[in-house]
């Protein structure tokens, strides 16, 4: 029995894609773990995509690297965004 290489390429790339995204941003949050599963998430649907555009452009075997990463990221600005429409608290 052999494990298919998404179950190696498919977490790292997403922790990558996080780690870049937690740097640029500047600072951890409560959010880590719903911005871990949007990569994770974005990673996969962006390798799809990229499979069925034909966007080529990086690729590791099977895997369209660029489309993946491109995926994570447009998943975890979008899971930022949504986090910043919720309720505010004001204190006096």
């Amino acid at each position: 029995m052999t494990l298919g290489p998404w179950l190696v390429w498919y977490p790292a790339l997403a922790l990558i894609n996080l780690l870049i995204f937690i740097a640029i941003r500047g600072r951890w949050s409560r959010s880590v773990l719903a911005l871990a599963a949007a990569a994770l998430i974005g990673v996969v649907v962006g390798d799809r995509v990229a499979e069925a555009t034909g966007l080529e452009l990086l690729r590791i075997g099977d895997m369209n690297v660029l489309g993946a990463s491109l995926g994570a990221q447009a998943f975890m600005v979008a899971i930022t965004l949504l986090s910043a429409l919720g309720p505010i608290e004001i204190r006096d």
